[in-house]
């Protein structure tokens, strides 16, 4: 009885911490590649799709908000990685309201919803056709927080008691020769 009840703890576990409802996952089409609905949205019309990446911008309309993102792949829990490397920009349609303080740039964010053809629009001097998304379900991640890991040499920075080589200068100064 105790393994059951342990079994059904882990297992609501899981599904509680899932960014994205079952039911939104099994509809999307694995197969569809961003960078083939990037050359032809209209072909993808209607195909549902998981995509990520970091938001670049948000305008919010009287319908509808508007998300323009780069895109970025996903990692196993559907959050961009390697948000310094994308395959272009596409379009999120968000009917309601989305805060632009909020969806902010620099933001990451995962969508899964349909692809409803494209819109064009200007970047710089250089008109950009963006793939439009019509969001189902859409995840704003947290704000990553910066590695404050650092480099410790033992050879270099050992107290004095307690670090073995504390005698050998040598091995503290590489030009000590």
């Amino acid at each position: 009885m105790r393994t059951q009840v342990f079994v059904a703890v882990i297992l609501l576990t899981v599904v509680a911490c899932a960014p994205f409802s079952q039911e939104m996952m099994r509809e999307v089409q694995k197969d569809v590649a961003f960078t083939d609905v990037l050359a032809a949205p209209d072909a993808f019309t209607g195909q549902s799709v998981i995509w990520g990446g970091v938001i670049i911008e948000t305008v919010a309309r009287a319908d509808d908000t508007l998300v323009i993102v780069r895109q970025a792949n996903l990692d196993f829990q559907k959050q961009p990685m390697n948000t310094d490397t994308s395959s272009g920009r596409f379009m999120i349609r968000y009917l309601g309201f989305l805060d632009p303080a909020i969806y902010t740039g620099d933001r990451e964010v995962t969508v899964i919803g349909r692809v409803a053809g494209k819109e064009e629009r200007p970047v710089g001097d250089f008109r950009y056709t963006y793939p439009v998304i019509e969001s189902r379900e859409i995840r704003l991640w947290g704000k990553r927080k910066p590695n404050s890991s650092y480099y410790y040499d033992p050879l270099y920075w050992g107290p004095y008691p307690y670090h073995p080589w504390h005698y050998r200068p040598w091995y503290r100064n590489p030009y000590w020769w």
